[in-house]
Formats: C-alpha cells, sequence, structure tokens
C-alpha cells in the first residue's frame, strides 16, 4: 500500500475517523525530522514534534533514531520513523505517549513507525504500570486515532497499551477511548503483553499480530524475563482488564488477527467489577473475525486461547459480557466463557489439548454453535 493511499486525507475518512473539514481543504504542512545523531535524539526529535501546526505531519523518512520518551500532541501526523528505546530505569518511558489526561487527544495518526523496546535494556520494572515502558502508550482520553502500517516489539511492559490512568469516568456509559483504528500492525515480544486497554467504544484491530509475548528472552537482565504474576509468568497476546466502573467495552473488533505462543492467553478479557456496581454495564459488541490463537507456551495453566471472565466472588446473576461474536475463529486451547449472555460461535475449527471438551462456562446464557468444527469435543456449561 503506497503512502499517498495511506494519507490523512485518504484513510482516515475510510475509518469514520472524519477531521475537521479546514484541517481538509488544503495540503497538509510536512514538517522534517532532524537529523539521528546516533546517541539519544529525544530532546531534538520532541522539539519537532512541537513544532508541527495542527494538521501537520512530521515525516522521519525511515531513519533510525534512539529516544526514551516522545509526546505526540492532537492533529497530527507521525509517520516513517524507525525508533529504538534507549535504556532507562525511568517510569512511564514509553517510546511513543498520547497523553489525554488533561485535555483529550484527538485526530492523531501514526504511520510506518517501527519500535524496538530494548526491553533486556530497561530497569526498574515493578514500578507503575509495571514499568510502563511500553512501545505506544495512550493514556487518558482519547478518540479519532489511526495507527496504521507499525510495529512495538521486544518492549519491556506492552506493545500498545490503552489506559485511562487518571481519567476513569465512574460510570460504563461515559468511556474515554472512541474512534480507534490499527491496521496491519506487530506486537511482537514484548515483555508482558501485545497490547492492553480498558474503556473502549468503537475500537478495530484489523490484520494485526499480537504473538510471543510474556516469555522470557536470552539474557539475565531484568527486561529479559516475562512479566511474573503470583511466581509464573502470564503474559497474553492481548489483555482487556477493568478496573471498574467507567472502564468498560462498547463496541471492540479483531478482524483477521493472531495471537499465537504468548506466556498464556491469546485474548484475555477480566473483569473484576460486580455488574451490581453502581455505573457497570456489561461489556458489549465484542467481535472476533476469522482470528488465529492458541493457548501460550507456558505449562503451568490450563491452555485458554480465549477467556472471558472475572473472579469467582463476582461471577452470577447479571451477565459482565453480551453480544460477542466469534466468527471463523481457528482456536488450538480451550474457551473459556464465565457470565456472558448472547453470544454466538459461528464456524472456525477447535482443536482442544484435553479429552472431550474443548470449552467451559459458568453462568452463561443464549450461547449458539453454528457449524463449528470441534472434533467431536463439547463445550462443557457447568453452572
Amino acid at each position: 500500500m503506497t503512502n499517498a493511499s495511506l494519507s490523512r486525507r485518504r484513510f482516515l475518512p475510510l475509518c469514520g475517523l472524519l477531521l475537521p473539514a479546514a484541517r481538509l481543504a488544503g495540503a497538509e504542512p510536512v514538517t522534517r525530522s532532524p537529523e539521528p545523531t546516533g546517541k539519544d535524539d529525544t530532546l531534538s526529535l520532541q522539539a519537532a514534534i512541537d513544532r508541527v501546526k495542527p494538521g501537520g505531519i512530521l515525516e522521519g523518512f525511515g531513519r533510525q533514531f534512539t529516544v526514551t520518551r516522545l509526546v505526540l500532541h492532537s492533529e497530527m501526523t507521525f509517520r516513517n520513523f524507525k525508533l529504538r528505546a534507549k535504556g532507562t530505569g525511568t517510569p512511564l518511558d514509553a517510546v511513543i505517549t498520547i497523553d489525554g489526561n488533561s485535555t483529550p487527544a484527538r485526530d492523531i495518526v501514526i504511520q510506518d513507525v517501527d519500535i524496538d523496546g530494548n526491553r533486556t535494556a530497561q530497569s526498574n520494572l515493578t514500578t507503575e504500570e509495571d514499568g510502563g515502558r511500553d512501545g505506544i502508550r495512550i493514556v487518558g482520553r482519547a478518540e479519532r486515532l489511526l495507527i496504521a502500517n507499525c510495529s512495538a516489539n521486544r518492549c519491556a511492559t506492552d506493545g500498545l497499551k490503552i489506559f485511562s490512568h487518571k481519567s476513569l469516568s465512574g460510570n460504563d456509559a461515559d468511556l474515554n477511548f472512541r474512534d480507534i483504528y490499527v491496521t496491519n500492525c506487530r506486537f511482537l515480544g514484548n515483555r508482558r503483553h501485545g497490547a492492553s486497554g480498558d474503556s473502549l467504544r468503537n475500537v478495530h484491530f484489523i490484520d494485526c499480530d499480537f504473538s510471543g509475548n510474556g516469555v522470557d528472552v536470552p539474557g539475565s537482565s531484568e527486561g529479559s524475563r516475562g512479566a511474573i504474576d503470583n511466581g509464573v509468568i502470564y503474559g497474553a497476546g492481548v489483555d482487556i482488564e477493568g478496573y471498574g466502573a467507567g472502564s468498560g467495552v462498547d463496541g471492540l473488533y479483531f478482524v483477521r488477527c493472531k495471537a499465537t505462543k504468548n506466556a498464556r492467553f491469546g485474548f484475555q478479557f477480566w473483569e473484576p467489577t460486580p455488574p451490581t456496581r453502581s455505573g457497570f454495564l456489561p461489556r458489549k459488541k465484542i467481535v472476533f473475525e476469522n482470528c488465529t490463537v492458541d493457548g501460550g507456551v507456558s505449562p503451568r495453566h490450563g491452555h485458554q486461547a480465549l477467556e472471558m471472565s472475572q473472579p469467582v466472588p463476582v461471577r452470577g446473576g447479571r451477565p459482565t459480557y453480551e453480544d460477542v461474536q466469534i466468527i471463523g475463529l481457528t482456536c488450538n486451547g480451550t474457551v473459556i466463557l464465565n457470565g456472558v449472555s448472547r453470544a454466538v460461535f459461528a464456524g472456525g475449527r477447535y482443536v482442544s489439548p484435553y479429552p472431550g471438551f474443548w470449552g467451559i462456562g459458568e453462568y452463561c446464557r443464549d450461547v449458539k454453535f453454528l457449524g463449528v468444527d470441534t472434533a467431536g469435543k463439547i463445550f462443557a456449561f457447568r453452572k
């Protein structure tokens, strides 16, 4: 795909991300990036970002820069960069940050950007947000974002993080991240998750790969070890986790995505908030279409390839998740559904490591199976 076909003017309207008409009327001003120094380029590159005018483009020409933390602003395009994270012990030194805590971020394109998180050089990773050494860290509130033809690999926390941080509304009718499209991107070999998120409305992942995350890599540094929970590696391809009312989901779509050979889950949804809590709404309109997942590489868990669940004490009664579609899934592992209402499995192939069953569910209702290939194994509803 050419740069022209991925331009701000032509691609975002296709995604429904309609920028202000005034920004689309004329040619976008292009700012040339500084020359890389081969050392720490953070200050010079951040100064160039700060000079980009609303609707403008910062062009990297495919050159490689070494940085600690770059902060993008609204109404800009950041394109054609290779970024390598400098080793640091400073929490929240994500390579790219979009910070919408004080003012919502909007209308940002990240295009043709490859990030090497240099995870083995990172330290102090048991601090806030497991070190916060992400490839792309989007926090607070944000809308109308496009991340296209990018990668964030070998990061010491997540490849991509979308996190409410200080901006949780306390009401699932008021979600923080809207109209975000991530297309043709790779989030591989990160220390924790390929991607993580909460408080999502109309968020799309298309043709993305979230594989090989959460596992150890060669070396003896802190960053070389996969993230640990209760003494075992646990990273997922994608982790969608709640932090209270306001961190819900209303429209989350995975199309032709892959999540294999992670420490644990391919896709994990985990919601500790009781459905009876004021402001809580079921996490809904969640779609997987023609994706490929497996149950990970750690021998110390149940090979869950896809899990939608919650802690046992809040399970039962009202649903946590509803309106889930799983279409044409290629699954090597198990599926766990707990507290799910109105789900459909249509087509797909499920290969379970266990005799007799390929999935387990508790407190589910109105779950349908249409034309799935399970080699005669069943989905077992236990309660």
